[in-house]
């Protein structure tokens, strides 16, 4: 059960490297692609390396060896977080003064570490230790929590530091953050007191455990850090994952909504081909099938041009007519107020066709009811289902 948790989040970890390296390869690298590529994989391989299945097998090389690197690990991705935490709060030209005491810090924790454990006996197998037996162990451990974590309450007062001035995706993922960070600071601390009382009064403060969660020690020991990383990890994907998975989700009611905009801005555009746009990709072409975020705000873009391209021909005489007939078939409200101005749109349309002068003087502007992107696509949405509908009929033009 453990050997399953610990390489879960370690598969979930490799993952999202991957999916972060991939993204980097298409568009323009940013500079926090590297910390993160780096927490990533460090976590990953903390974990793998700590699975107990991997210790048995790497204990045989050296004894605990498989906790060695699993810790070496963990405070490489600790330190990477730190440096990903200065991107979010400071500068990106101060970020490299404002790291190196990080790191100088980081390579002694390291240093110190390693000699206390090639200068101690440790056990073979899963690497649990007795520092009862061998007080020299007990200072991997201690500076191993100590750096961790100095480091997990840096990248916590940098989450909540940043937190309130951050766009949505990017809030959500430090609320995640903070919370691994929280969970993380309880497993160091339980990890303390339970070390100073092995060597206070003898009690064991590394039991096996059957799962993560069997007993309260083991939740603290095995559980808790497993969470921990597997918050703060998810919470450095939000803002970038986030907006993947809302555009996957979204996208079905976007292409309906494309695709119900397509008589108007057929019209439009026989009328006033000038309003296509071109592909980001290219001087002209096709926008991938996949930006239906792009596509459909491409497509009100160009409806909004064509009606502004029809605005002298409207003719605002005909409104109270249009309401009339529009009324008498029962609409009321929105759907009301969309049929006449589907009705003053298909009219204006005949009178550029049939060549009739411009109304003379200043004719007031149509604007839907709403004004953010959301809003004028619902509303440009119920006008073009209404102007198929008004196309069906032939009214002449005055």
């Amino acid at each position: 059960m453990v050997d399953l948790l610990f390489l879960a989040v370690a598969l979930v970890a490799y993952a999202l490297a991957v999916l972060l390296m991939t993204s980097g390869r298409r568009g323009r690298r940013k500079p926090t692609h590297r910390p993160m590529t780096v927490i990533l994989v460090a976590l990953g391989s903390a974990f793998v390396f700590l699975a107990p299945g991997s210790q048995e097998v790497l204990s045989r090389i050296l004894p605990s060896l498989g906790r060695l690197l699993s810790n070496v690990c963990t405070l490489v991705a600790a330190f990477s977080f730190l440096n990903l935490m200065l991107y979010v709060a400071h500068p990106a030209d101060e970020v490299r003064a404002r790291v190196r005491p990080r790191l100088v810090a980081l390579l002694v924790a390291l240093a110190v570490m390693v000699t206390a454990f090639l200068l101690s006996d440790p056990p073979e197998g899963l690497g649990l230790f007795r520092y009862h037996e061998q007080p020299m162990l007990a200072v991997y451990p201690l500076v191993y929590a100590a750096y961790l974590g100095a480091a997990v309450g840096d990248v916590f007062w940098l989450c909540m530091r940043s937190i309130r001035y951050s766009r949505r995706y990017l809030r959500i993922g430090l609320a995640v953050m903070a919370i691994g960070c929280t969970l993380g600071v309880a497993y160091l601390v339980h990890k303390v007191v339970l070390i100073v009382d092995e060597l206070v009064a003898g009690t064991i403060a590394e039991p096996r455990c059957a799962g993560p969660f069997a007993t309260v020690d083991c939740t603290f020991a095995v559980g808790m850090p497993a969470l921990a990383v597997l918050g703060i990890i998810l919470g450095a994907a939000v803002p970038a994952v986030g907006p993947r998975l809302e555009s996957a989700v979204l996208w079905p009611s976007r292409w309906r909504a494309f695709r119900r905009l397509h008589p108007l801005w057929r019209a439009l555009h026989d009328a006033f081909p000038e309003i296509a746009l071109t592909s980001p990709q290219a001087v002209e072409g096709r926008i991938p099938r996949r930006d239906m975020d792009f596509r459909l705000y491409r497509r009100v873009i160009e409806i909004r041009d064509g009606l502004l391209l029809l605005h002298p021909y409207r003719d605002p005489a005909a409104t109270a007519g249009h309401r009339a007939r529009a009324s008498e078939t029962g609409l009321t409200d929105t759907d009301l107020d969309a049929a006449v101005e589907a009705a003053g749109i298909a009219l204006a349309l005949r009178r550029r066709a049939e060549g009739i002068a411009v109304v003379e003087g200043v004719v007031p502007a149509e604007a839907g009811p709403e004004h953010d992107l959301g809003g004028e696509t619902a509303w440009l949405t119920r006008v073009s289902r209404a102007f198929a509908r008004e196309a069906a009929s032939v009214e002449p033009a005055r």
